[in-house]
């Protein structure tokens, strides 16, 4: 397993694509909730419009995908519209906002990702991407989920949500070749003197790790070592340890029937009690009520 796939297994990521917007018009609309645990993203199908966030202005066109990792408070529409009312109904797999009487001018598909709280995967993502699919290799991906959502075939909702779960994985190699990060766990990894300590503690989060010996898989001093850690996750080596081995108990929790014992000796604690209440004090709750 690289680390790619090691970090979305961690953050448990699960997507879905379950909003289809048909607008006509001049119109807008607002999203004022903020979500610890999901973010959300926009993908325009057809016509174009206005993104705002703050008092920054993204302008959206066909096959743009626009992500906020966070969900943060924005507004989507055109030119200094007004904020209209949306008439909202079910339709095969999708909830449909309609803006208008007539055929729709703008087309646009929402989506969200589930994720852990304070999963490292997402922390480490900028607060927004605006992603032009045309001229990549996310564009097929695209054409084949229009196909699926375009019509009834049988198992479409399975292959939108697989779907949107592949997307997630294009999104983030587009950003780590478009160097989109400056700074989190994927910025690390590409860090040569770094990689080898943060390779070793996602392979086996159970061992008993040092920072003198992290610092010697990188080649440094103890104290360089630290100081370049910081710098580039946010946060020390011992802190950083500790979320992954709570982060991989999260994981098994919920994907194996492992007693909690079972799990804690596995992320490399020596009692239920110590673990318990390092998880708890992360999750506020017991890895029992979190299981449940």
């Amino acid at each position: 397993m690289d680390y790619l796939d090691k970090l979305i297994q961690l953050a448990q990521i699960q997507g879905e694509i379950n909003i289809r917007c048909l607008f006509q018009g001049d119109w807008q609309i607002q999203h004022s909730e903020v979500y610890e645990t999901q973010g959300l993203f926009h993908l325009i199908e057809q016509g174009s419009c206005w993104l705002s966030i703050g008092n920054q202005r993204f302008e959206l066109e066909a096959g743009d995908l626009f992500f906020l990792p966070q969900h943060q408070q924005h507004a989507l529409g055109t030119q200094d519209a007004e904020l209209s009312a949306v008439k909202t109904e079910k339709a095969g797999h999708f909830t449909v906002h309609q803006i208008g009487q007539s055929s729709p001018d703008f087309k646009m598909f929402c989506g969200r990702f589930y994720y852990q709280k304070e999963a490292l995967l997402i922390s480490a993502l900028p607060d927004y991407l605006h992603i032009r699919l045309k001229d990549t290799p996310i564009f097929p991906l695209i054409e084949l989920f229009l196909q699926e959502a375009n019509h009834a075939n049988m198992g479409s909702k399975s292959v939108i949500d697989a779907l949107s779960n592949i997307l997630f994985i294009y999104i983030l190699r587009y950003v780590a070749e478009q160097g989109e990060l400056n700074q989190g766990i994927l910025f690390a990894l590409n860090n040569k003197r770094l990689n080898q300590a943060l390779m070793a503690i996602l392979q086996t989060p159970e061992s008993a790790w040092r920072v003198e010996e992290l610092a010697a898989l990188s080649n440094m001093s103890r104290a360089n070592f630290c100081r370049v850690f910081q710098q580039q996750l946010g946060l020390p080596p011992a802190k950083f340890l500790t979320k992954i081995r709570l982060q991989q108990a999260a994981y098994l929790l919920k994907s194996t029937q492992k007693s909690v014992l079972e799990i804690a000796l596995a992320v490399g604690y020596q009692t239920e009690a110590h673990f318990s209440k390092a998880f708890k004090s992360a999750y506020q709750r017991s890895p029992s009520q979190y299981r449940k």
